[in-house]
């Protein structure tokens, strides 16, 4: 098929979780045969001008913002399937409704995430499927490495990520070391945490070396203000055998992993980009 895939950002604007996952469902599509587009936020309007027998379109937040024709472009597209990544706070509510009922397929990465958006905005979600972000289990896994870190932290370093509520743990716990390997796009935040004398700030690394980093940590911490329909993060860290802390009720991936066990779970976050793509398959057929 000729696909058109329309997100905000891919990897290189920005290296978050739903770029990352986002990348692996285009290569694997790409390894099927598929001929995909990709159009982010600031590429050219020229790639709206050819046919296209699908349009997938992720997080919009940008595109809503700077290039609002292309919600109307997706909302008229006869086959549009809709991979949603966060919690779509930017859509109004008529463009909300209309982007769900356009899609043939509204892909949610956890059932905490499907629920939560019906709480949010009504039972107006049809066609729904719950696929994982893609980890590859091959990187991901628990060797039982002998543990020189106790807790550490691995993700971007923001307020809405619960970056008070990682200060305020790490205050509270000074016997406890916690090792952070994030990034932030505010030097003040790194500043305030190099301030704190159980706290180590680390380099950021790449996808490879973190894997190691779990695998040799006790623990994983995390305690966002805001929902997180997976986490790429605790999914990775919990996979490689880290303990969790923090806020559960708020990270779709900890209640998948506790709901369908780790052998499930890990099959499932593995082959995620094969499930994407079969459902929409099927859905063709």
């Amino acid at each position: 098929m000729n696909i058109l895939f329309i997100s905000d950002f891919n990897l290189n604007h920005n290296s978050g979780g739903a770029q990352v996952s986002n990348d692996i469902i285009v290569k694997r599509g790409l390894q099927l045969g598929h001929n995909i587009t990709l159009h982010n936020y600031d590429s050219s309007p020229l790639n709206l001008i050819k046919n296209y027998d699908l349009i997938i379109s992720s997080n919009l937040e940008a595109i809503n913002l700077y290039s609002n024709y292309l919600i109307d472009f997706i909302i008229n597209h006869p086959n549009h399937v809709r991979l949603e990544h966060d919690s779509c706070f930017y859509f109004s509510n008529e463009n909300r409704e209309l982007i769900f009922k356009s899609s043939k397929i509204n892909f949610f990465l956890s059932q905490f995430h499907l629920d939560f958006f019906k709480n949010l905005y009504g039972d107006i979600f049809h066609n729904t499927a719950i696929v994982y972000d893609p980890i590859d289990t091959s990187i991901f896994y628990n060797d039982n490495s002998e543990k020189i870190y106790d807790i550490v932290y691995c993700g971007f370093l923001h307020e809405l990520k619960g970056l008070e509520n990682l200060i305020d743990f790490c205050k509270k716990n000074s016997e406890r070391k916690v090792d952070i390997f994030g990034w932030s796009e505010d030097q003040s935040i790194i500043n305030r945490l190099s301030l704190l004398t159980n706290v180590k700030i680390h380099d950021k690394v790449s996808h490879f070396e973190i894997a190691n980093i779990y695998r040799k940590s006790k623990y994983i911490y995390h305690s966002p203000v805001v929902n997180e329909p997976f986490c790429r993060m605790v999914a990775e860290a919990i996979l490689c055998g880290c303990e969790f802390i923090g806020d559960e009720s708020k990270i779709g991936s900890l209640q998948e992993f506790r709901n369908h066990g780790e052998e499930e779970f890990s099959q499932r976050c593995n082959n995620a980009a094969n499930i994407f793509w079969q459902t929409i398959q099927k859905n063709y057929e």
